[in-house]
């Protein structure tokens, strides 16, 4: 069965380009563009791997990702959190598991890559 990458984040830019970062690890990847899709997508998606952005329009990720973590059938999904804030902030708005991991925008393609590897329990 193939993966799925749920991509949670605002900017046209950076969801082609994550889609192209992550291509090669041959997951279906689902986009969307802030919480209260992804909290719609999670009704009809079970994702292997959330990558997802705290700033955010109409749901921001730090809510996002607690109702998520509300929801037994998603509560050990991995997610990778990619923001331009810090570590530090981020870890005071959200409740870090270790299920989560954190990048700081901008980051290397190839920790993106690793961060979902690791998710989806292959090696990049």
């Amino acid at each position: 069965m193939t993966p799925t990458l749920m991509i949670v984040e605002d900017d046209r830019e950076l969801q082609e380009l994550y889609s192209a970062m992550l291509e090669g690890l041959g997951c279906e990847i689902a986009i969307v563009e802030d919480g209260v899709e992804a909290l719609d997508g999670l009704a009809v998606i079970q994702p292997d791997v959330v990558i997802l952005d705290i700033l955010l329009d109409r749901m921001m990720g730090d809510e996002f990702h607690r109702r998520m973590r509300q929801d037994p059938r998603h509560r050990d999904t991995p997610v990778v959190v990619v923001s331009v804030l810090s570590r530090d902030r981020c870890e005071e708005m959200l409740e870090m598991d270790s299920h989560t991991v954190f990048l700081r925008k901008p980051f290397r393609k190839r920790d993106l890559v690793e961060a979902v590897a690791r998710g989806l329990g292959t090696e990049a």
